[in-house]
């Protein structure tokens, strides 16, 4: 894998197999080969390269949070009482330990962390809320904003 400074050079081809395999990451390589106009080889050899550059790091599967139980989705910035190095390691080290957090970002400004938290509903995150982020050392405030309805959800980026 190439070290996260080091952009790999990425021509058109290499964009749109990329643009592809965001909207279906399970079409088979040679329906790949096929939309972009190689044949499977070179497009194996492609995305092999994509792989192991870090372009492409995983594959997943999206799941409906309704269909599994995870009706409730929250967003929370956090605000700590000090900002150190170590502070902000032992935080993004719980955060990363806690399925209910899907995302965990560290921000400038007013806010030191913004997570999303997705959790069955209000009790689940009120034990969450209490049990979890109040219970960390060094937190000072936190802000919940409880999503109502989701408008736009994609995990694809753009590459125009």
């Amino acid at each position: 894998m190439m070290p996260r400074h080091t952009t790999p050079d990425l021509d058109a081809t290499d964009r749109r197999i990329l643009t592809i395999l965001q909207r279906d990451a399970r079409i088979p390589n040679t329906e790949l080969a096929d939309e972009i106009g190689l044949t499977p080889a070179p497009t194996l050899r492609r995305v092999r390269r994509l792989e192991e550059e870090g372009v492409i790091h995983r594959y997943v599967a999206l799941l409906d949070p309704k269909l599994v139980n995870r009706d409730l989705m929250v967003m929370v910035r956090v605000t700590l009482d000090k900002q150190t190095k170590q502070g902000f390691e032992d935080f993004a080290d719980k955060m990363r330990a806690r399925p209910e957090v899907l995302e965990c970002y560290l921000c400038l400004g007013d806010t030191d962390y913004l997570l999303k938290v997705c959790v069955a509903d209000l009790d689940a995150y009120q034990n969450f809320l209490v049990e979890v982020l109040a219970a960390i050392p060094g937190v000072r405030n936190t802000d919940s904003t409880i999503i109502v309805k989701q408008e736009k959800y994609t995990t694809s980026l753009p590459l125009d």
